[in-house]
């Protein structure tokens, strides 16, 4: 057998080469056709039935008049597999659409995915507001109270609204849920006060299912101003008049580092608030409010407090002078409390005999928070005797703060811990050698005991010199506005 010239050889390696690119081509452009074909028949698909271009989400509708039909395909083409844009496999070759069971008159309105096959998860269209012919309205204060309303509802509905308003829902505002019901009693829409001056509402749409969305709460920003006339203590005043109680917290907070409520404040004396909230159409205060000023009018002397941010961005409440109302230690850690016991030589309650007390009592309600007095680094957190559960706070400038016959400690409470001033550390109880509920507060100073309430520090922040003419500027505008303001009436509290 004779061999072939190289040359020709040569030759059909190369006519073999060019065969095999023609023939790949026409495979890709074959391919590269079907794709087309396919893009093009599905959007003839989604323009004669006047669908949204958004596309849809086959797998969104469940209803008594059927759409489509889902079908799995029992032979998978390999080469539709990788068809462009589609990265889920899945989507793109296990889902056809049976025709015949297509109802042409219903539109898919509520969920949508991307031409590219890609499912992209969005907000469900809220529905039509519906009519309704009755009202509702609760105020329910946790979420047993909830679980409770929702008895009557499927399971299915019954979960997506619990889960959407366990959390979200506002307990501490009054009237915080309305049900909206249909003339047969059924409940189309639910509107509830969430955290932050929002309204998360649910409404049912046409498929009988709750869809959640938030909006604005409609409220109204309003300046208040109360005048109070002390009676028997100045957080029951603040109680009886209804003063929103986080106003009323901050407000003593910020006098405790200054007065003494025992001996400073007296029946009659007075006192001035003024505050901003937003109120919903029916007067219920949603967020949290600000106290913007007060006054305190003493006997013998007045203490103002304005609320200003300084330059650097922190906001705290200043005297006249720019001196900071806070103090480097409070003076009483515990609010709402009762004096049940002075710091000096007493008789032992239990024991029966004069004994220093190195310490205050503070009379309080079991379970009432107990705050550091100051920035510091816990010392000791255990049980020490008759003391109790006790807990030792050591701060700057060689100070120790002590914390006697606590119930129980914050969570996490430990040696070693930073705290700053306000964080709570514990509660009030009557652990160790005590006649009833109660803190025993001590200050030390280079280890030598000295009366809380006598105790006399320097402001921990001060206005900035060159802030100064910016903040008597600010003052004198709270004090117009305070002026302009009328008197908040109320039933409970005297007012004038």
């Amino acid at each position: 057998m004779s061999k072939l010239p190289l040359k020709k050889i040569n030759t059909l390696i190369i006519l073999i080469f060019i065969y095999v690119s023609v023939k790949n081509l026409i495979s890709f452009n074959d391919t590269e056709r079907e794709i087309i074909e396919q893009r093009d028949s599905y959007n003839s698909f989604l323009m004669e039935n006047e669908f949204d271009d958004t596309g849809f989400n086959l797998e969104s509708y469940d209803s008594s008049d059927k759409r489509f039909e889902l079908v799995k395909k029992v032979n998978k083409k390999k080469e539709n597999l990788n068809i462009a844009n589609y990265i889920d496999t899945d989507i793109a070759s296990d889902i056809i659409i049976d025709e015949k069971n297509i109802n042409l008159s219903l539109v898919p309105v509520y969920e949508t995915m991307l031409f590219s096959g890609i499912p992209e998860p969005k907000l469900k269209p809220i529905p039509e507001k519906p009519e309704y012919f009755k009202s509702v309205i609760l105020s329910l204060k946790n979420k047993k109270m909830l679980l409770k309303n929702l008895e009557t509802f499927t399971p299915e509905n019954y979960k997506t609204i619990f889960e959407n308003l366990k959390e979200s829902l506002d307990y501490k505002v009054e009237e915080n849920i309305t049900f909206h019901l249909d003339s047969m009693e059924n409940v189309v829409e639910i509107k509830s006060y969430s955290e932050n001056y929002r309204q998360l509402n649910l409404r049912k749409n046409k498929n009988e299912k709750f869809i959640f969305y938030f909006e604005d709460a409609p409220t109204t920003s309003r300046v208040v101003r109360n005048r109070l006339k002390v009676k028997n203590s100045v957080s029951r005043t603040l109680k009886s008049a209804e003063i929103p109680p986080n106003i009323a917290k901050e407000f003593l907070h910020q006098l405790s580092y200054t007065i003494d409520f025992q001996r400073d404040v007296k029946n009659g004396d007075i006192i001035d608030i003024l505050y901003e909230a937003n109120f919903t159409k029916n007067d219920k205060i949603v967020g949290e409010p600000a106290l913007l000023y007060g006054l305190m009018h003493l006997t013998d002397h007045k203490l103002e407090l304005f609320k200003y941010k300084l330059s650097g961005g922190r906001t705290d409440y200043f005297d006249a002078n720019g001196k900071s109302i806070r103090k480097h230690l409070m003076r009483t850690p515990v609010q709402g409390a009762r004096l049940s016991s002075r710091f000096g030589v007493r008789k032992h309650p239990i024991l029966g005999y004069s004994k220093m007390h190195r310490g205050v009592d503070f009379a309080a309600k079991r379970g009432t928070p107990i705050m550091a007095a100051g920035d510091g680094r816990i010392t000791f957190a255990g049980r020490n005797g008759s003391f109790g559960r006790f807990i030792e706070i050591k701060h700057l400038n060689n100070f120790k703060t002590r914390y006697a016959h606590l119930y129980k400690f914050s969570k996490g409470i430990k040696k070693g811990k930073i705290v700053k001033q306000g964080d709570i550390i514990g509660f009030v109880g009557t652990s160790g050698r005590s006649t009833g509920p109660h803190l025993h507060y001590e200050v030390k100073h280079k280890n030598r005991t000295i009366n809380p309430i006598k105790l006399r520090l320097e402001s921990t922040v001060n206005v900035e010199e060159n802030d100064m003419s910016n903040f008597y500027a600010n003052i004198s505008l709270t004090r117009e506005r305070f002026l302009a303001t009328e008197f908040e009436e109320t039933d409970t509290a005297e007012n004038f």
